[in-house]
């Protein structure tokens, strides 16, 4: 019983009528307190009339005493209603109960007028402790079946909590697979880009080699049997001073003299000339090693070389923008167990990198109307500790915000416009240097300080 007024006066703090009571605690709690003694002043009576009745059963009229004790205990149940509803908005009952209240009240008024002489006599209150049970038994009823339905809420709200949580993780896991299917496509793509590349670029080489060789093989003989002739000319010149009309005139239209002069520097620039397109096939037979899976052992200096060579029509000056200069300083390097195709992509897409930086920051000056600063990526190399190779790409240009630079590694992300940047070029990189090198790759940049990328690299891979 103490538990169900303990809930009743608990309520969760609901006061349907409270604004009635100017939502004043103390003057609630006054209602409250004058409601209840009422009340209890109400029930007490029915008592002493229950006791009279008993000690008057020969009484005459009995039932009018059960009236009027219906009636008082229905004034006092209202007085009970006045309380409750302070906390459950049970209206329609409340009402009802002052409504059989009056109803009571108005026919024991009447009946009391014609049964004064009578009125000792008391009906036994057997129907008002019925009343009273039975209402005892509804409120009884209803926290029963109030707590059955809070408990099947709370169970449901604990079966939709696990079955949204559940449906959560499955979603990540959905967005997880997918994401990595996403960058599983995305590396099939640009290693397929770069292997056809270097297919590619391993097919002109061998190409161009090829005619290169036959000139640079034919150079020295064709040399030779120049100054050869030359020697057969100076001969006949000796023994035949004054030849024939003819021969003398044809001499004079070949003005031997500027070819003896010119002729050795024509098979110098000749020369010249095909060391270079030498120079340039072995840069791009080096580069060409992009689809190389086996680790090998590299020179890290030839790579750089090979890949700056692959961007030497970036580099050259364009429209307002003037050359990239390129400032090497590399230390006495060993060659480094690595994958050198894949060393070589790592350079080509941080330089590339650098050099659409330079680019989008010259025409931001054009558009401002300043002028095009100087551009110049630094390439320092050196031995650490014996251990490591460090490769140090720094270059001038605008740079980056902190917020770039923590997600400067990440899949797909991109500053670029649309349709210039996959966002996946550094990304690549990354795994390169870290999970197929075992290696670290750092990024340090501010805005108007340039760009810092820093590779490290063991010199033996453990695989």
């Amino acid at each position: 019983m103490l538990e169900i007024w303990q809930s009743f006066f608990g309520g969760r703090g609901y006061i349907p009528h409270g604004h009635c009571y100017l939502w004043q605690t103390p003057l609630v709690w006054l209602h409250v307190t004058s409601d209840s003694l009422i009340a209890i002043a109400y029930f007490s009576i029915p008592i002493t009339l229950v006791y009279f009745i008993r000690k008057r059963e020969d009484l005459p009229f009995d039932w009018i005493f059960a009236m009027f004790g219906a009636f008082i205990v229905a004034c006092g149940i209202t007085h009970i209603f006045e309380v409750w509803t302070l906390w459950y908005p049970t209206y329609w009952i409340s009402g009802a109960m002052k409504a059989f209240t009056a109803l009571v009240s108005l026919s024991t008024a009447v009946l009391l007028v014609n049964l004064i002489p009578q009125a000792l006599a008391l009906p036994s209150p057997a129907q008002l402790a019925l009343a009273n049970s039975q209402l005892e038994a509804e409120i009884f009823e209803r926290k029963q079946v109030e707590k059955a339905l809070q408990k099947a809420k709370e169970e449901l709200e604990i079966r939709v909590e696990e079955r949204t949580a559940q449906l959560k993780q499955q979603t990540l896991q959905l967005e997880q697979t997918l994401l990595e299917l996403q960058q599983t496509q995305a590396k099939l793509i640009q290693s397929e880009k770069m292997s056809s590349l270097g297919q590619v670029v391993a097919g002109v080489a061998h190409e161009i080699n090829n005619p290169i060789n036959f000139i640079y093989g034919n150079l020295a003989p064709a040399s030779e049997y120049f100054n050869n002739l030359w020697d057969a000319i100076d001969i006949y010149e000796q023994h035949y001073p004054n030849p024939i009309p003819i021969v003398k005139e044809k001499l004079q239209s070949l003005d031997l003299d500027f070819i003896q002069e010119d002729l050795p520097k024509i098979f110098y620039s000749m020369k010249a000339g095909a060391d270079r397109i030498r120079d340039i096939v072995k840069s791009l037979r080096n580069f060409a090693r992009l689809d190389e899976a086996e680790m090998k052992v590299a020179d890290i200096h030839e790579g750089i070389d090979s890949t700056l060579m692959m961007l030497q029509n970036r580099l050259h000056p364009i429209a307002d923008r003037p050359r990239i200069e390129i400032i090497k300083k590399y230390g006495d390097l060993v060659k480094v167990g690595c994958y050198p195709g894949q060393l070589n992509q790592v350079f080509l897409n941080i330089l590339n990198n650098a050099i659409d930086a330079f680019e989008e920051d010259s025409e931001s000056s054009l558009l401002g109307g300043g002028e095009v600063p100087a551009s110049f990526i630094k390439i320092s190399t050196k031995v650490l500790d014996g251990k490591w190779v460090e490769i140090v790409i720094f270059n001038n240009g605008p740079g980056m915000t902190e917020a770039v630079v923590e997600h400067i590694f990440d899949p797909f992300f991109t500053t670029k416009p649309v349709g210039k940047g996959t966002g996946l070029g550094l990304s690549i990189a990354y795994q390169i240097i870290t999970e197929k090198h075992q290696g670290e790759l750092q990024c340090i940049s501010a805005m108007g300080r340039g760009t810092e990328f820093i590779i490290r690299i063991p010199i033996s891979v453990e695989r």
